[in-house]
């Protein structure tokens, strides 16, 4: 391995592991195979890691974020500043249903293989709005957690505008 090879090894791992595990999205597949004889005695037995192609991927950003009958491109806000957990269904505490923060279908963009985005802009119609955590929800009934973040908390006045892009990447 050459010295350039080493330093983008090195700068590959090191951003593996910024990232905490539960923002990454991975698909995997493996297969079993079995062969077997009319008698149904086992011949071969075969279990192989096998990769996901990219209209595999692109199969699923576009059926999770844009053709799906129950896609994830709906953005929840929240005043509560609690960081949404792993079991969590929807955001914590208070979900504003009024005030221009309601619960919005995003617009959706296949950015590159495997990854699209959903964005959506707010406009606050009253003053002393804070949002505190967002989240991005499958369904147009009740909210179903797909992902979601506590932010700083952004005190809205009356106009104010808060900007929210989504990034779901397949890999």
């Amino acid at each position: 391995m050459g010295f350039l090879d080493s330093i983008v090894s090195l700068v590959r791992a090191w951003g593996h592991r910024t990232r905490p595990a539960e923002a990454q999205i991975g698909v995997s597949a493996n297969v079993l195979v079995e062969h077997r004889r009319a008698d149904g005695s086992l011949v071969s037995r075969q279990e192989k890691h096998n990769i996901v192609v990219t209209a595999g991927k692109n199969w699923l950003r576009g059926h999770v974020g844009n053709t799906g009958t129950d896609r994830a491109n709906y953005i929840n806000l929240s005043s509560n500043a609690s960081a949404p957990g792993a079991a969590d269904t929807d955001l914590l505490a208070t979900i504003y249903a009024a005030f221009g923060l309601e619960r919005q279908i995003g617009a959706y963009t296949a950015t590159t293989d495997g990854v699209y985005t959903c964005y959506k802009l707010f406009t606050c119609t009253a003053d002393s709005k804070t949002v505190a955590s967002v989240g991005l929800v499958h369904g147009d009934a009740a909210a179903q957690l797909f992902a979601g973040v506590a932010i700083t908390s952004a005190p809205l006045m009356n106009t104010d505008t808060l900007a929210v892009t989504w990034t779901c990447t397949f890999s």
